[in-house]
């Protein structure tokens, strides 16, 4: 049985996973991200492998591939970090060498929300073997966006695919930090729901979100839902709101890649049922009728291992069919 090893990098903490042939743990463990440059992160990325190796029972040698997800611009076939923007000092930076050279093993790097996205697709909510292509959505500040087309991981002609959070949806909507106007993730990320509160609540709209926005905390998805679950009306509009733009841009995937799933992942998938309701309600009515959707929207299974599993996931995909494209 062949052993792989799963590297998240996050701009909090480095999490790291032994994970075998069928997608299950046998060991994990995490640590903070250092914050003084790339040789100490890396440094803490090799520890790392040595720690979850040893509690697995087995050496670094013997494990088959290591897979790293990472944020940020990455060049997937030189295993290259070219900017990581939450994580001061990182500019073309040869990671998989750098790991490969340390620990004797092959390495891939993917991007965070790809690895992630293949982690549900190879154990989690996609793992039914009739699932060849799997849409992944991670609600959370932004809108990350993981596509799985026959099995393997969509990267694009200019590694730049898989960047569904950024279709534009409202060409005069607000700004968004990719510099386009009305993309998705500026209409329906967590972040933008729990923003919206806030502005119609400075309005002069009544709420029970107002208590919050009075003792100057910040008002989060979490409580927008919590808000709609207690029955109060603007928060249900403006959840409606945002599901609608979730559906609309889950459609808009639907007639482009034609996915037999879409997961929802990330902060505001947590919501469960009630925004799973009104997403699948809303794209219901607006899909098209030339043809019945069978596309099944449902949330993630992984959780906060998704990270390490998907790069492990994509460890084991390299090893076994070569880097995907």
């Amino acid at each position: 049985m062949a052993n792989y090893i799963g590297l998240d990098l996050g701009g909090t903490n480095i999490k790291a996973g032994v994970v075998d042939d069928r997608g299950r743990v046998r060991a994990a463990e995490s640590v903070p991200t250092p914050v003084d440059g790339p040789s100490a992160v890396i440094d803490a990325m090799i520890g790392l492998t040595s720690v979850v190796a040893e509690s697995a029972g087995i050496r670094v040698d013997d494990v088959a591939c290591i897979g790293v997800g990472s944020p940020g611009l990455l060049d997937f076939e030189r295993g290259i970090i070219i900017a990581l923007p939450n994580l001061p000092g990182w500019a073309d930076l040869p990671l998989r060498d750098h790991i490969a050279q340390r620990t004797g093993r092959p390495v891939i790097v993917e991007n965070d929300a790809n690895a992630a996205a293949f982690g549900e697709f190879w154990v989690g909510a996609g793992r039914d073997p009739s699932i060849r292509h799997m849409v992944m959505l991670t609600l959370g500040t932004g809108i990350g966006t993981g596509l799985i087309i026959n099995g393997r991981v969509l990267h694009g002609g200019f590694n730049l695919g898989a960047e569904g959070g950024h279709v534009i949806l409202d060409p005069d909507g607000p700004a968004c930090g990719c510099g386009q106007r009305g993309c998705l993730e500026s209409l329906a990320s967590a972040s933008h729901l729990a923003r919206r509160a806030a502005e119609v609540l400075d309005a002069g709209e009544r709420s029970s979100l107002q208590t919050i926005h009075q003792r100057g905390d910040s008002i989060t998805s979490k409580d927008v839902f919590e808000a709609v679950e207690a029955g109060d009306a603007l928060a249900r509009r403006l959840a409606e709101q945002t599901a609608t733009y979730l559906a609309i841009g889950c459609i808009n995937l639907c007639r482009l890649l034609d996915p037999q799933m879409i997961v929802f992942a990330g902060g505001m998938a947590l919501a469960g049922d009630m925004l799973f309701d009104l997403v699948r309600g809303a794209f219901d009515r607006r899909t098209w009728s030339v043809a019945k959707d069978r596309v099944k929207i449902v949330p993630a299974r992984l959780g906060n291992d998704a990270g390490f599993i998907g790069a492990a996931a994509v460890a084991w995909d390299a090893h076994q069919h070569g880097p995907s494209g």
